[in-house]
């Protein structure tokens, strides 16, 4: 009896660590859905062990938690157009049961040891993608202004100026003013220095990215 607390309290405690990451960073699946999913693993691997002991195929249950699984992960997923998105979330849901039962099966390092390179590998990729937002990135910045090609140029120089490199531009008119897309290199800092510059030209109505 004594055992079987300490796996259920484990697996919500496991389970919820992963869930917690999850709702952090405002992601589908948090603390509730992992917990339970954790706990369901560890539960059902205690009873493929049971079944073990009355002489039935422990390794039955086990391959139905990966499947049935798979169909949490899967409505996880989701397409917009070119873009698809929660395949983390399905991939965390798919760990978290891998966790459940390696405390099911009384693995407690295997599935602490797991949940922790988890959650590192997590705040390591996000800190990765924090530093690289902040060094140089390629963007396009928007800008309508007056349909003059000499306002244009004097855009660009201006940009130009702060060792940022444009790598393409394109100019369009609509309402008889120049509607101009540059895809330029910059970091987040030098981006708002060049909002101040640009907009303060006579000639400049707005600039966005």
């Amino acid at each position: 009896m004594e055992d079987f607390i300490v796996k259920v309290v484990l697996a919500l405690v496991l389970g919820g660590i992963m869930g917690l990451e999850r709702e952090y960073n405002d992601k589908p699946a948090g603390y509730a859905t992992n917990s339970i999913i954790c706990l369901g693993a560890a539960l059902f691997t205690m009873l493929s062990l049971y079944m073990a002991e009355m002489g039935g195929d422990p390794g039955r249950i086990a391959a139905q938690i990966v499947s049935g699984v798979g169909f949490l992960g899967a409505g996880a997923i989701l397409r917009e157009g070119n873009k698809i998105s929660g395949l983390t979330t399905a991939a965390a849901v798919w760990l978290v049961a891998a966790i459940g039962m390696a405390v099911g099966f009384g693995q407690y390092i295997l599935a602490s040891s797991a949940c922790a390179a988890a959650i590192l590998m997590q705040l390591g990729v996000r800190r990765t993608l924090g530093l690289l937002e902040r060094l140089r990135r390629y963007d396009t910045i928007y800008l309508t202004c007056a349909p003059k090609w000499s306002v244009v140029d004097q855009i660009c120089a201006e940009i130009e100026k702060r060792n940022v490199q444009i790598l393409k531009k394109e100019v369009t008119k609509h309402d008889n003013r120049f509607v101009v897309a540059l895809v330029a290199t910059f970091t987040g800092r030098e981006f708002q220095n060049i909002t101040k510059d640009v907009l303060e030209m006579p000639d400049v109505y707005s600039l966005y990215k």
